[in-house]
């Protein structure tokens, strides 16, 4: 659930089963946050997963074209009531000390969601998350940025299994999944398909979503030869990237010639 969902955390836990995280934009100073956190993780939020890469808006060529705007009649309940109590006229961009202050408010799970260099993802790790996203914001920010399954495999050689990677951008089908748990994601995260779907068909058709994106990725999983997510590794790739050809072994077979 995002600093900016339309609904409450209080609401949206109180649905029967409800598992939920919190992804957070820091903004103001630093009484936002820590009321933010403290209000999730007592209506029972897991994680809170904190937005690195967004400290200023980027130009959005497409919305500003499309003259989109929030309507009148939409609100953001969970700002709202937040920022009664803080200060929202400081703004500055994150460092590593406002991660490590997070790490000692943060009682659950933390996250970052923005890390796109192997650099970014050990200092991460130095200061205590207990996972990674890798995402460039859906090249939202900055269209000309690198896209986040390029930028994956460097940093899965990085972090070495150490915290969880969950990747995002571009995600559109189940092949699409396929391709970022080969090279080294624990997990995808998606959102505009999901939000398409509830547009054409509510409830249902985020249900159908979820529903054709398992399906596709258990039939790419089946082409490939994977019986299991544990199947999966960079090997199957084809080709063979570039940082493994050299210890890969060869996939190169000698037929005799007929007698």
């Amino acid at each position: 659930m995002s600093s900016n969902a339309t609904v409450s955390m209080e609401d949206t836990m109180a649905v029967p089963g409800a598992r939920c995280w919190f992804q957070l934009y820091v903004q103001g100073d630093r009484s936002f946050a820590r009321n933010s956190i403290a209000r999730v993780e007592e209506a029972g939020c897991e994680a809170v997963c904190v937005t690195v890469d967004t400290p200023v808006l980027g130009v959005r060529p497409r919305q500003l074209r499309a003259g989109f705007s929030i309507p009148s009649d939409v609100s953001l309940p969970h700002a709202a009531r937040v920022r009664a109590t803080s200060d929202p006229g400081r703004h500055s961009a994150l460092t590593w000390r406002d991660v490590d202050w997070l790490r000692s408010v943060v009682k659950t799970k933390l996250l970052l969601k923005g890390i796109l260099h192997p650099a970014d993802a050990e200092l991460a790790i130095r200061a205590g998350v207990d996972g990674i996203v890798v995402s460039n914001h859906g090249g939202r920010n900055l269209d000309t940025i690198v896209p986040t399954i390029d930028a994956l495999p460097d940093i899965t050689q990085q972090v070495a299994g150490r915290v969880p990677l969950l990747i995002d951008g571009g995600i559109r089908h189940g092949t699409d999944a396929l391709k970022a748990l080969l090279r080294g994601a624990n997990a995808v995260l998606i959102g505009r398909p999901y939000l398409y779907a509830l547009a054409v068909g509510g409830a249902d058709g985020v249900a159908r979503c979820l529903s054709l994106l398992i399906e596709e990725l258990r039939l790419a999983m089946a082409l490939v030869g994977a019986a299991s997510l544990r199947d999966l590794n960079r090997d199957i790739e084809w080709p063979i990237p570039a940082d493994l050809a050299s210890s890969a072994p060869s996939r190169v077979i000698s037929v005799p010639p007929d007698s």
